[in-house]
């Protein structure tokens, strides 16, 4: 008599294999990726064995969807990335797991349409996945290429191909050229648009796709200016010229005002630097660098003007300036894509979109007190007392969080909002949230919990995006429209609108001053308006800079063995770079908070899901580093307390807790 393999009915978590989202359906002959425990018996990438087709089988692992084997991309104990078959029946669909010695059953929900935009870091969030339609290269774009409106195509899964899909940039809806399945790739698909003249300089834009009433992901592209646009500006000078698609080596990104010396922070996303712009000499003062590849994002300044700190997107960590050197003292791993800071306090909070996490953060002695799970894909936040609250872009929802017991509750918004910045107005006790998808200002009042929706027209609606309060006033800044709205709180209408400099990103308001300062992603700028005529009294270059010095963040580049059961002992090998300032490693667990992440667009590679507590199962010793920096050694014992699941090593620098690169720093305990 023969025993077939044994069932397991495990908790998995299914989801998009572009988007990560758990809250949507997944389409038949999209990509999906299983998240769950002893799903594979080992680790193996699925390579295309013939234009459209994958294996379905890998190793001894297989997978079935209602009874019809899946092609798969990639398989491990942790996670599975695989093919949704083409003739799987709207509803509820049976998933099985085969892996050899057991079954794992789980099941996900299928609809016609499930789209999801992938993104270049892997993550679902940031960046898309998005080439130049003749150059075949990615952003920036130019709105024009050669005196012709500039083709894109958008790279992603799940689209239902019976009905033309719709995108929206900044809340624009633009023109389909194309859709349909990127030739040669099952599970992949392409949708081609064309940039409207009308949206040069808009910076980093939001964007999303929708297909028969879903609506994907939100990602980001980045649009330049044009040459004309540029005239004028300071520091650039007569007979330049905007080249088409070029890659920008400045390019600012977020901006914070710092009462107490009357400047402004400036992060530059490309250039990895953060600028010190005075308000009173009307210069750069300082250039801080920060670590090669951090892509930095939102910047926050403590309330006594002391202490900075800069979300580095690209290194899933917190960097924090110390204001009386302007110089970067140390680097705090977060959970992955933290995108926003807020202090709050001596506590320091960021939103980790890729994670769906916030991390707390005491800025003192420069530790993680928490990590609050909150909703899928948060981005803005702001905090005011006791209460953060936190805008989570990709569930259209928002967390508040009480920063006494870190206890949180979610506010539902109104359909199609996908929230992005967030401001508390203590004068009216009021939360201004903006949704640049759906051109929406939304009030939240704090203390009933109701929303309002303010009416500020189609014009002024384009993009909503930075928002900063200022006693009963909220500054809106419309970013596909170069304007800012100035709103009446309490009153829940629009008061003026202000034109500014092209991509309006960030704002901040000097109050000793009566200045409202606009940083202008498109031109490069600082506009101060002056809030008595609304007139743009001065623009400051925020570009004029570059890095000086170099911080090189240690990176790993592989780790031997990368996998090991529970109850055994190892020596583990770190190749790498720059690691002579590591004092000693730890083991993180992972959670699949958010949603997580799984393998890149075509890749099949897994990257895990998000950063959890240090696994005190998995005790480290004998640690050494070679002389050239370039390979870690220590002692490693699996006790048998560990359960299986992937965990990531973070590494303990001279600079604070930071980690290596998500792919290639992941290790994976088995039974």
């Amino acid at each position: 008599m023969t025993i077939g393999p044994c069932v397991a009915f495990a908790q998995v978590s299914i989801v998009n294999g572009a988007s990560y989202d758990s809250g949507e359906p997944l389409a038949p002959g999209s990509f999906a990726a299983m998240f769950g425990e002893n799903l594979c018996l080992q680790t193996m990438i699925g390579n295309w064995i013939a234009p459209g087709q994958l294996p379905t089988t890998l190793g001894r692992c297989s997978i079935l969807i209602n009874g019809a084997a899946a092609m798969m991309s990639y398989a491990s104990p942790g996670q599975i990335n695989f093919i949704v078959p083409e003739n799987t029946a709207a509803g509820a669909a049976k998933v099985t797991v085969m892996n050899g010695s057991q079954s794992v059953a789980g099941s996900m929900m299928i609809a016609p349409s499930g789209p999801g935009v992938f993104a270049m870091n892997g993550m679902g969030v940031g960046e898309g996945a998005m080439l130049h339609g003749t150059l075949w290269k990615p952003g920036p774009f130019s709105v024009t290429t050669n005196g012709h409106p500039t083709p894109v195509s958008i790279f992603m899964t799940g689209l239902d191909l019976s009905a033309k899909p719709s995108v929206s940039i900044g809340g624009l809806p633009v023109d389909v050229t194309f859709f349909g399945t990127a030739p040669g790739f099952a599970g992949l698909q392409q949708v081609n648009i064309v940039l409207p003249a009308n949206m040069a300089g808009a910076g980093r834009a939001p964007l999303t796709v929708t297909s028969s009433g879903q609506t994907s992901n939100v990602t980001s592209m980045e649009i330049l200016p044009t040459t004309a646009m540029m005239q004028g500006i300071p520091g650039w000078g007569s007979g330049m010229m905007v080249a088409d698609n070029a890659r920008r080596g400045m390019e600012v990104s977020y901006m914070a005002f710092n009462a107490v010396n009357n400047s402004v922070l400036v992060t530059d996303e490309n250039d990895d630097v953060v600028r010190v712009l005075s308000l009173d000499s009307n210069s750069t003062t300082a250039t801080i660098t920060l670590p090669a590849g951090s892509a930095a994002r939102a910047v926050a300044v403590n309330d006594a003007g002391t202490l900075a700190a800069v979300a580095l997107s690209g290194q899933a960590a917190v960097a924090l300036i110390d204001l009386s050197q302007n110089q970067a003292v140390a680097v705090i791993a977060t959970g992955y894509y933290p995108s926003h800071v807020v202090f709050s306090g001596t506590s320091l909070l960021v939103t980790n979109g890729a994670s769906g996490t916030v991390s707390m953060i005491d800025s003192v002695v420069r530790v993680v007190l928490a990590t609050v799970a909150v909703g899928f894909g948060p981005s803005g936040i702001a905090a005011n007392g006791n209460l953060a609250v936190v805008a989570n872009m990709q569930a259209g929802t928002i967390s508040l969080i009480n920063l006494t017991d870190y206890t949180t509750s979610t506010i539902p918004l109104p359909a199609g909002s996908r929230p992005h910045e967030v401001a508390i107005s203590p004068t009216t006790n009021t939360a201004v949230i903006t949704a640049p998808m759906s051109g929406s200002i939304l009030l939240l009042n704090l203390t009933t919990k109701a929303i309002a929706s303010v009416d500020v027209g189609l014009w002024n609606a384009m993009g909503p995006g930075a928002v900063v309060t200022s006693g009963g006033l909220a500054y809106v800044a419309s970013q596909m429209t170069a304007g800012v709205t100035v709103v009446d709180v309490k009153a829940a209408k629009v008061i003026k609108t202000v034109a500014v400099d092209p991509g309006p990103r960030a704002l901040a308001v000097n109050a000793a001053k009566n200045q409202l300062l606009v940083m202008a992603q498109g031109t490069g700028t600082v506009d101060l308006v002056d809030l008595t005529s609304y007139a743009i009294s001065a623009r400051m270059n925020a570009r004029d800079t570059e890095r000086e010095g170099n911080w090189t963040l240690p990176l790993v580049q592989s780790i031997t063995p990368n996998t090991a059961p529970v109850g055994t002992s190892f020596t583990l090998t770190i190749n790498g770079s720059a690691l002579g300032t590591v004092k000693n490693i730890e083991f993180h667990t992972a959670s699949m908070q958010g949603g997580g992440m799984g393998g890149g667009m075509m890749s099949g590679g897994g990257m895990g899901p998000g950063m959890g507590a240090e696994d005190q199962s998995i005790e480290v010793s004998n640690f050494q580093v070679n002389v050239a920096g370039t390979e870690i050694t220590a002692s490693v014992q699996i006790l048998n307390s560990a359960s299986a699941g992937a965990r990531q090593i973070r590494l303990e620098s001279d600079r604070g807790e930071v980690m290596g690169s998500m792919v290639s720093s992941l290790f994976t305990v088995t039974q």
